[in-house]
């Protein structure tokens, strides 16, 4: 009954006429001379007359912008050397800016460069945005590999036989941050393990990251910041109707995307996305008997759409399904076989995940005001076997936002305020042990919003949540932005926020091995701190413009799910946390282009992460303590060459205790550190590109990276403890084909 009466409650709220945001007006801005073809703006002001609400293009010239009022139909656009343009859009449904210069000088070419990520210094959240041009400079085939170019998220290296990923935002695990697509909480849960693979490259509009705790508005979860994924629009068929991306290894990976965008009319528009990736060859470089890369197959399929009422009413509504297949273990191995010693150690996995989602907007007379509605449904099944021990995994989640927005006074004083409901039906089995956990969490929340103009801008918000496991949690954050001169941007925040923990979906790393999983107590929900100082310094050196940027972050634990592997070589002992947990994080990176089309991004972070593993305060394990990165890039635009190159620097981390384990005596305490390389080169040939590259390009491995590989079924047998890359030297090529109307 209390099941039936949440889809009831559901499906009301994605019916209701709203959305978490004002109404969006989109559009693009080009420029040009009256007798040569307009091209786009990339980095152009568009902003309402008489308000402080602004946007800027990305680099196709798009944009989007929310509209204040139902009566504010002055939309502006400006750009450096350009004339400043005004479009009354009441009547218009998709705004097209072509601006003029302001002189038009004969035999005088002046070209830009537009970089591949941009620094939000208007907004008091501290945030990042990714674009497509970023995403294109490796092969990017999903989330989990979309940051090899960025110092600020890490990717990490799954253990050696399953073949999970996941990320470090601020020096701790991706789980403590909300990962998000189309800001709806996405990657959690069971999805933890492996929804970083199921979001694919090529469906990628740009990404997103915030630092440290976000807006209130987007839940409770989210100690350490967010990556929100923007998918490609169904509505922005003007710039393309249609991408495929085909890409192949030479390890026998290979993987094929498709987008195609179709508008009906001025009001609806739909966009279909497929992808599909195998991979079957047995890779063992190392000769220990078992494949460097697990073997899968991989389909996933969405349909999105969207409504536009033209002034008060707009829709946004999708379904996604994902089914993957995957085994890894032993070369020997035959998943057809019954599971028994004979045939040898093996992991399998099948995974098959809906989600639906269902977004409406209506904005009111009154400027500034809107109300909205978010209802997203995901069920996650996922079952399999690690060697001899069974697992299974089961999810239903449910959630429902409805949000207010207005302004008290004028613009500059904005609140948002509302209430939400989530419904989590969890449950998981490894072995003899099973996990079930049913949430019922109603909440309300409320931000204050103050600007003044672009100088200083305060973000305060809480909420309160009634979790019927739990009890109540208090979730303040805030964040301030001042602006002491145009060229710096100093920012601080601080907030808290919690996390459930998935103890199975979180550590598959330790469930392939033979380490007995011991929980020795009933766990609490996390609960953390975090305290954010940063700065953003925009330079000029030789008439080219260059971005400096520091920040210092600590979260502070007042409740921990301790992952023990130092109490005991064989055994994994789970428990509440008894002292002191932090991670203290300090990264700093310059970006700047030297010379016309060649950028160069320089980048250093120091991790500090330790907690209390029995009575004692110890660094996090297998967590990098030093890292860096350079990264290169250079258009050849006369030839439609482009160039990439990248370098991650990763000092050492501590490894556990591994003392009592008799094959691991040589692995020391500590890694080892080392560099890793990857470039890319990019043709372009109209509406076709071609790409070659490789990856790990000094072929370094770790050493024997499953312990005991000769006994996979005897007590020492460990394949989690990973500090670089398995896979050898790796050579890929691939097509992207853009289809314009």
């Amino acid at each position: 009954m209390f099941t039936r009466n949440i889809f009831r409650f559901i499906f009301f709220i994605s019916c209701a006429p709203a959305i978490a945001v004002a109404q969006s007006v989109h559009g693009e801005v080009m420029g040009g001379a009256e007798k040569d073809e307009p091209q786009p703006l990339p980095g152009a002001n568009v902003y309402w007359a008489g308000s402080t609400i602004i946007t800027q293009t990305d680099e196709n010239g798009q944009f989007s912008i929310d509209q204040p009022s139902s009566e504010q139909y002055l939309l502006v656009a400006t750009y450096v050397g350009y004339l400043n343009d005004t479009i009354n859009i009441q009547e218009i449904a998709h705004i097209h800016f072509v601006l003029e210069p302001t002189t038009i000088l004969t035999a005088v070419v002046v070209e830009g460069n537009q970089s591949g990520r941009t620094i939000n210094t208007v907004d008091p959240i501290g945030s990042e945005t990714l674009t497509k041009k970023e995403l294109l400079k490796a092969a990017c085939c999903n989330l989990s590999e979309s940051f090899e170019t960025n110092n600020t998220v890490d990717a990490e290296f799954g253990d050696a036989v399953t073949g999970a990923k996941t990320i470090k935002l601020l020096g701790l695990d991706g789980v403590y941050a909300q990962i998000m697509t189309e800001n709806m909480p996405n990657v959690r849960g069971l999805a933890s393990s492996y929804g970083l693979n199921f979001i694919p490259g090529t469906w990628i509009e740009s990404i997103q990251i915030t630092k440290g705790p976000g807006s209130v508005v987007n839940g409770y979860e989210g100690i350490t910041g967010a990556i929100n994924v923007s998918y490609l629009r169904p509505y922005d068929a003007d710039e393309e109707s249609g991408i495929l991306n085909v890409y192949a290894s030479h390890f026998g990976r290979f993987e094929g995307n498709a987008v195609y965008k179709h508008p009906f009319n001025l009001k609806w528009s739909t966009a279909v996305y497929a992808h599909g990736s195998t991979m079957q060859q047995n890779v063992d470089h190392n000769a220990d008997g078992f494949i460097d890369m697990p073997k899968n197959n991989t389909l996933t399929f969405m349909n999105n759409w969207n409504y536009f009422s033209g002034k008060k009413h707009e829709g946004q509504y999708g379904i996604k399904y994902t089914s993957s297949d995957i085994t890894g273990g032993q070369v020997n191995f035959n998943p057809e076989m019954p599971l028994t010693t004979e045939n040898g150690y093996g992991i399998g996995m099948q995974i098959k995940r809906l989600e639906l989602h269902a977004k409406n907007g209506f904005i009111f007379k009154r400027p500034g005001t809107s109300i909205g509605t978010i209802a997203q449904f995901t069920r996650h099944e996922q079952n399999g076997f690690y060697g001899l021990r069974s697992y299974t995994g089961a999810e239903t989640y449910a959630k429902a936002d409805a949000i207010f927005v207005t302004y008290i006074g004028n613009t500059n004083h904005t609140i948002k305020t509302g209430l939400n409901f989530i419904y989590n039906d969890f449950t998981e089995r490894f072995d003899s042990m099973q996990l079930v956990r049913v949430e019922q969490v109603p909440g309300v929340f409320a931000e204050y919003h103050y600007a003044f103009k672009e100088q200083f801008s305060l973000l305060a918000g809480l909420r309160v949540d009634a979790h019927n496991l739990y009890g109540t949690l208090l979730t303040p954050r805030l964040h301030l932005k001042y602006n002491p001169s145009k060229s710096l941007t100093v920012r601080a925040s601080v907030g808290k926020g919690y996390h459930a923990a998935n103890v199975f979906a979180e550590n598959t790393s330790w469930l392939a091995s033979n380490r007995e999983i011991v929980i020795a107590e009933e766990l609490d929900i996390e609960e953390g701190w975090n305290y954010g100082l940063s700065l953003i310094h925009k330079f000029t050196i030789n008439k080219r413009e260059g971005t400096f940027t520091v920040d210092l972050y600590r979260t502070d634990f007042v409740q921990q799910t301790v992952v023990d592997l130092d109490a005991s070589a064989n055994s994994v002992e789970i428990y509440n946390l008894q002292g002191q947990a932090f991670t203290q994080v300090i990264q700093a990176e310059i970006e700047y282009n030297p010379i016309k089309r060649f950028d160069v991004r320089v980048a250093y972070k120091y991790v500090d992460s330790k907690s209390t593993y029995g009575d004692a305060l110890r660094t996090v394990p297998l967590t990098f303590t030093h890292r860096g990165l350079v990264n290169l890039a250079y258009n050849w635009k006369r030839v439609g060459l482009s160039f990439d190159y990248t370098t991650q620097f990763y000092g050492s981390s501590r490894l556990p205790d591994l003392s009592g384990n008799h094959a691991a005596h040589d692995l020391g305490s500590t890694s080892a550190p080392y560099l890793l390389m990857l470039a890319q080169v990019t043709k372009k040939f109209d509406d076709l590109e071609v790409y070659l590259g490789s990856e790990n390009i000094t072929n370094y491995t770790q050493h024997n990276p499953i312990i005991a590989a000769d006994e996979p079924f005897g007590d020492d047998f460990d394949a989690g403890v990973i500090y670089a890359p398995l896979m050898p030297r790796l050579f890929y090529i691939g097509a992207r084909y853009t289809l314009h109307n």
